[in-house]
């Protein structure tokens, strides 16, 4: 009777554990790089997350019967330069959640709706160019920096960093929402994915209320080999101001066997005292060429201001030119090249272009 009552423990346990499991997953990249600045100086040295940000994350699930699970995510960016993560330890994301036939319900720090869709257009996950940048932004800063910004993943109500001193809140992380409430609809058509979001902004207890809630929605459609994507986002205005602003990005992209093709197109509005800019535009092309183990690709795209105390400025005409060589399933080298056409006036250190070549390795 013992060894069977043994035996009962030893098989539950057993069950319990099947249940539920906690993954390690990641990205490493390094590489060496070579820019050339706004100021005419050249500077070389290595560099980490050239070709997509390195990042570890640790991943859990547990099985809730009938059809439902809880899931979360904890995300860092380790540096290959000094050994040092960000300060704000799980800063690529943080989150957790349900999952089940009613779609998914996530809490906490994800990507915003339009990062998925500006890198669906860009076809590599958003991985070239300006400090692995690709189409999303050139890594010269946040968006709506003059001279950096390409298609943004959060509206900027109508700031820039070149002249505002925000960016010390959380209504204007580049890529990600803060506070966020995310509800991933169930399978509603074949190949069809509806996502919307909520996103409470920061407590700010000086000016008394908080800095911006956000919210958006995003559609993906794929069949075969055609993929549409859609997005729009709205911030509303922080504590103590009235500006607020709109995103809007629809494009997709097409395999066309010998090359595929990605498009897109992107609006930003804003409006409020004294905004640097009225309108945002973003206009993007990728072209990807598979031969075997390696892909050479192809992207530009253009990024212009209107309105508001910039007036009319196109202030990035990004070419990117490199390709890609697979090492096996999960590691790759990578040749990149990409140049900034705009005049860059106010900032010399803006990168004007930069080579680099690198390794990436997925686990």
């Amino acid at each position: 009777m013992k060894k069977s009552l043994i035996a009962l423990a030893a098989l539950s346990a057993t069950a319990a554990f099947a249940q539920s499991s906690v993954t390690i997953g990641g990205q490493l990249d390094a590489g060496i790089q070579s820019q050339k600045l706004g100021n005419g100086q050249t500077v070389t040295t290595l560099g980490t997350g050239i070709h997509g940000a390195s990042r570890v994350w640790f991943t859990g699930t547990e099985d809730l019967g009938g059809g439902m699970s809880a899931n979360w995510r904890l995300e860092m960016q380790p540096s290959f330069q000094n050994g040092s993560t960000n300060a704000d330890l799980f800063n690529r994301g943080a989150w957790a959640g349900l999952k089940g036939g009613f779609g998914e319900l996530r809490l906490g720090r994800q990507g915003t709706n339009t990062i998925g869709a500006v890198c669906t257009i860009d076809q590599m996950g958003c991985y070239s160019g300006f400090y692995g940048g690709g189409l999303l932004f050139s890594g010269q800063g946040g968006p709506g920096a003059t001279g950096s910004a390409l298609f943004a993943a959060n509206p900027t109500r109508g700031s820039t960093q070149a002249t505002s001193t925000a960016g010390s809140n959380d209504a204007v992380d580049s890529t990600r929402y803060v506070k966020q409430v995310r509800y991933t609809l169930p399978t509603l058509a074949d190949g069809l994915t509806l996502n919307a979001a909520y996103a409470f902004g920061k407590s700010n207890t000086t000016a008394g209320g908080t800095d911006g809630d956000s919210m958006g929605f995003d559609a993906t459609y794929a069949n075969g080999p055609l993929t549409l994507v859609g997005a729009y986002q709205k911030a509303g205005a922080e504590a103590g101001a009235d500006k607020k602003g709109e995103l809007t990005t629809v494009g997709g992209s097409y395999n066309l066997g010998v090359a595929s093709v990605g498009l897109g197109y992107q609006s930003e509005k804003a409006s409020g005292t004294g905004v640097a800019f009225t309108k945002g535009e973003s206009t993007g092309i990728t072209v990807l060429f598979p031969m075997g183990a390696t892909t050479p690709y192809v992207k530009y795209a253009e990024h212009k201001y209107s309105g508001g105390t910039l007036g009319s400025v196109t202030n990035a005409k990004i070419a990117n030119v490199g390709a890609r060589y697979a090492l096996s399933k999960r590691s790759l080298i990578y040749v990149d090249y990409v140049t900034n056409g705009a005049t860059v006036t106010n900032n010399a250190v803006a990168q004007k272009n930069m080579a680099s070549i690198g390794l990436q390795h997925n686990f």
